[in-house]
């Protein structure tokens, strides 16, 4: 596989805020790699909290999802989540509250579930591939923000030792993975919504591509607007199911932030 690809789109319509925060991503990637100049130059100077939106004729962005075990995602649901002839569960009814709160990462997750079948690219702004070759971004479906909620909420031990060796699981399967070293990781993308998720090892994921709430405690060497993705709480993001089709005119995306709103439309009004 080559360099990623320049194109600014998103990684799906339920990966919520990536349709306007992902080009800042590979902003970063393509700078990173040996792209040519070229190539970047088809990306923007994005401006902070603005993105400008791809060609509408833009194809889907290639996704490669990693086969974890159950026990790093799903597993942790329900006690029935993770049988062998169990469909991808549906969210349940009865977790609210801050595990709703950070469950981005199962929407993620269940976005590129049905990702890879024939025809259906087709009005998506990302696809599964099963080819990690052909693939130009990495998805890890780790639940970190469960992890933490489920083992160990109180931050004491020994609860929260399953959580510790989750992420040290995790990290020996990322760094034998080809992958990961041929771009130190770069271009994978990994949920952190939670402030405390992947707290143990969450130096070692530096330069992927986060899935944040926001970057209160993150230092700047780990978490940063030039390369992560902040997503609003799920419980505060309204579903437009019957949206106007987007103006092909409009040229500049914004994302307005009050206590994890994110509002892409206010009374109408085309912003």
């Amino acid at each position: 596989m080559g360099a990623p690809g320049s194109r600014a789109v998103a990684l799906g319509a339920a990966f919520l805020l990536l349709l306007v925060a992902l080009p800042s991503a590979f902003l970063y990637l393509t700078s990173s790699s040996a792209a040519p100049a070229a190539s970047r130059s088809a990306l923007l100077n994005l401006r902070p909290f603005s993105a400008r939106c791809p060609p509408a004729a833009a194809p889907p962005l290639r996704v490669f999802m990693y086969d974890l075990p159950a026990r790093f995602h799903v597993a942790m649901m329900t006690p029935d989540a993770a049988s062998a002839n169990a469909t991808f569960p549906t969210w349940p009814p009865s977790s609210g509250g801050i595990k709703r709160q950070h469950s981005v990462e199962y929407w993620m997750m269940a976005s590129l579930q049905d990702g890879g079948g024939a025809g259906s690219a087709e009005g998506r702004e990302a696809v599964r591939v099963r080819d990690p070759d052909a693939a130009e971004a990495f998805f890890v479906p780790f639940f970190s923000s469960l992890s933490f909620n489920v083992h160990g909420r109180n931050m004491t031990d020994p609860d929260t030792e399953a959580d510790r060796l989750l992420q040290v699981e995790l990290m020996e399967i990322l760094w034998k993975s080809k992958h990961w070293q041929r771009s130190a990781g770069r271009d994978h993308v990994i949920p952190m919504h939670h402030p405390n998720a992947f707290r143990f090892l969450r130096d070692m994921v530096n330069a992927s591509i986060l899935i944040v709430a926001d970057f209160g405690r993150y230092t700047k060497e780990l978490a940063s607007l030039r390369k992560d993705v902040v997503a609003p709480y799920v419980h505060v993001v309204d579903s437009f199911l019957d949206d106007d089709p987007p103006d092909p005119l409009r040229l500049v995306q914004h994302y307005f932030s009050s206590e994890g709103a994110l509002s892409g439309k206010m009374y109408g009004t085309d912003l």
